[in-house]
């Protein structure tokens, strides 16, 4: 190759590194990012945070400085030509590395950290995998699309898994029980509907300050519900069967489970048979005995017999 030609090569290869260095260069600018990010105003969001001085990259890099190179191919083959085509980017949203949150707040883990009434020991109770799950917003603020505050549910699930204290006092400092009710998911269960509402917080949680007579005294059973209970409720619903219909839609709880309709209807025994298939159908097991079944096909006992036998002292067969 003559020296002319080389020199060109030379020197248009120079501007496309050039080029590609500028563009990668002022692509990594949070302007640069927020430009095609429209959905939500993240950019101009991060301007009225505590990270307004953070640059992109230093917390969306899973691998720190080792993910740049990955990260700056798959915008210059991915999204930028998506960018292109479409208005905005609204692909999925990823969490930020734990790792990028601890090269500024690595001292978290020194010590006990309390802010705004709260403590927190972020050793035993942070999350492992990310941050996100309690300061998703300290970023973009309002403009995050999916915004996670620590949640009470979660920290007296982890503490009884722990066999830890529930007190609230352990954890809760300089507010009073009203002013802990007003924030996060008991916000609502404890609001002004709370009649209506409570039963869409965790049950597992109601304990930690209320007695099983506070919840007994409107359901008319014991709540939550013990772990057996799948196994040992049908005593309870033929008791009281009232309790059930107070938090359960019997077409859409007890029949979607059971397969046909609970309890039974009063017809339901002439019409059975065109339910059921053998004395061992699934459907019918999960409640029944097979004898059950046997009481009346095999020995003959019809219901209503005045022999005053009912139940298990019925015979199996009809020897």
């Amino acid at each position: 190759m003559r020296k002319p030609q080389l020199r060109l090569v030379i020197a248009v290869t120079s501007l496309i590194v050039l080029a590609l260095v500028v563009t990668i260069a002022v692509g990594s600018l949070p302007a640069a990012c927020g430009s095609c990010h429209t959905m939500k105003p993240y950019a101009e969001a991060l301007k009225d945070t505590a990270h307004a001085s953070v640059n992109c990259y230093d917390c969306h890099l899973a691998a720190g400085s080792w993910d740049w190179p990955v990260f700056k191919v798959r915008e210059l083959l991915g999204m930028y030509p998506v960018s292109v085509v479409k208005a905005e980017l609204d692909g999925p949203a990823t969490r930020t590395s734990r790792s990028a949150c601890l090269k500024c707040h690595e001292d978290v883990l020194e010590h006990v950290t309390e802010r705004s009434g709260l403590r927190v020991r972020h050793t035993t109770c942070a999350p492992a995998n990310s941050c996100d799950s309690c300061h998703s917003a300290v970023g973009h603020g309002e403009s995050t699309r999916w915004i996670l505050e620590p949640a009470m549910e979660d920290c007296i699930g982890c503490h009884r898994d722990e066999n830890a204290s529930t007190n609230c006092d352990m954890c809760h400092a300089g507010k009073t029980t009203a002013q802990r009710l007003t924030r996060g998911s008991w916000a609502i269960t404890h609001g002004p509907e709370w009649q209506t509402t409570h039963g869409m917080g965790d049950l597992r949680t109601c304990d930690a300050c209320h007695d099983d007579k506070k919840c007994a005294s409107c359901h008319g059973i014991k709540l939550p519900h013990p772990k057996d209970f799948g196994s040992t409720h049908p005593q309870a619903a033929l008791e009281v069967p009232e309790s059930c219909d107070t938090c359960h839609d019997r077409a859409a709880f007890c029949d979607a489970c059971h397969g046909v309709p609970m309890p039974h209807p009063d017809d339901f025994l002439p019409k059975h048979s065109s339910l059921v298939t053998t004395t061992s159908d699934p459907t019918c097991i999960r409640c029944h005995k097979e004898s059950d079944c046997n009481r009346c096909h095999v020995a003959h006992i019809h219901p209503g017999s005045t022999d005053g036998t009912i139940g298990d002292d019925l015979p199996e067969t009809g020897r």
